[in-house]
Parts: C-alpha cells; sequence; structure tokens
C-alpha cells in the first residue's frame, strides 16, 4: 500500500503542470553527430542496454536513492534485479519508450526529459498512430487502452533522465 501512495505522489509530481512551457522533442533514429548532453549519454547507455540485452549495464545509470520504479522509491536496493526477472519485457519497453517523442519540462528535481510526450492532461485521441503501433508491441491491447483515458490521461509506461543525466524514473506498469 505504501509503494502504490509513493507511486500515486511521484505520478503527481511528475504530471503537475510546471513553470514554463513544455517542450516536445523527437528521439533522433541514430546517435547524434554532435556532443551529446549528460541526459543523451544516459539515454544512449539505456539503449545500449537494450539492444545488447545486457540488464547488469544498466545499474551503474541507477542511483537508489533518487531512483523511481515500479518497486517504489528508494526502498527498493536493485530493480534492475526485479526486472531481469520479469524477462526481456523490460528491456523492450525501455527501447520502444526510447524511440518515441519525449517531452522537456521543469520539474522540482530539474529539467526532466521524459518519455513519451503523453501525460495527465492526455487524451485518447492524443495518441499518433505511431505511438500506438510501438506500444501495441510491449502492451496487450486492454493495457494499451488503460494507458491513456479521459479520466486520467496517460497512465501507461514512462521512463525519465534529467538534464543531468541522472536516471530519474522508469515505471512498467500502468496506473495513475
Amino acid at each position: 500500500m505504501r509503494q502504490r501512495a509513493l507511486l500515486a505522489l511521484a505520478v503527481l509530481a511528475m504530471a503537475a503542470p510546471s513553470c514554463g512551457s513544455d517542450e516536445v522533442a523527437s528521439a533522433p533514429a541514430s546517435a547524434p553527430t554532435t556532443k551529446s548532453t549528460s541526459f543523451e549519454e544516459t539515454r544512449d547507455a539505456i539503449l545500449a542496454a537494450v539492444e545488447s540485452g545486457d540488464y547488469d549495464a544498466l545499474r551503474p545509470l541507477i542511483k537508489p536513492d533518487i531512483f523511481l520504479s515500479d518497486f517504489g522509491f528508494g526502498e527498493e536496493p536493485d530493480p534492475v534485479g526485479r526486472w531481469e526477472a520479469m524477462g526481456t519485457k523490460p528491456l523492450e519497453t525501455m527501447w520502444v519508450l526510447l524511440r518515441m517523442q519525449y517531452v522537456v519540462r521543469e520539474t522540482n528535481e530539474g529539467t526532466l526529459h521524459q518519455w513519451p510526450n503523453y501525460d495527465a492532461d492526455s487524451e485518447p485521441g492524443d495518441l499518433t498512430s505511431e505511438d500506438r503501433e510501438l506500444l501495441s508491441t510491449v502492451l496487450t491491447k486492454n493495457e494499451l487502452k488503460q494507458a491513456l483515458t479521459a479520466e486520467y490521461g496517460y497512465i501507461g509506461p514512462r521512463l525519465g533522465i534529467l538534464a543531468d543525466g541522472t536516471w530519474w524514473f522508469f515505471i512498467l506498469e500502468p496506473g495513475p
């Protein structure tokens, strides 16, 4: 119950309107040719681990006292072990999310790059056909329908990296 409350608070904090405007950006199809920023380096490291199927390569990217996952905030010392026990779905979901457009917004932790670019204010009609196709590779038809509702907006899988390269969260399971 406590983990669910923490997760709900974190989702609300991420979905709350921020000062200034949100900026939507596309994930590049290939590695950038200019010098990467820290968030790009973390994104690329996650993608490299995903593409090689190497869960162990994700461990150095996580700061347990900051990282939020389905297993709680700072309470799970090794979310990677839990993901590994789940098989390939967590890796596949990371790959899908990081191929979608992301949004840049200001949070209490700093500038956040969040995948996908949907949030609590999104409507079911906002989901593009390309994103629907990508998400359908990791979500069942029913999970996809529940991931974006008029009542809660987008509550599906999401991943966030702060501008300084801190991997802040990966939420695999949908929930308000």
